[in-house]
């Protein structure tokens, strides 16, 4: 039986300055992929 993650038993804080986070979507008809990386400014998809 597969345990599920609990963020908040976490012994290590998710330090946003040193941390490079990525997401990665993927279905049938497209992908999606999107980080945050420290030092870069956000700048939001746009789509046609």
């Amino acid at each position: 039986m597969q345990q599920s993650f609990d963020a908040s038993l976490s012994l290590t804080a998710l330090e946003q300055d040193n941390t490079t986070v990525a997401v990665i979507e993927m279905n049938k008809a497209k992908r999606l992929i999107a980080a945050l990386v420290p030092g870069f400014n956000r700048q939001p998809l746009k789509e046609d």
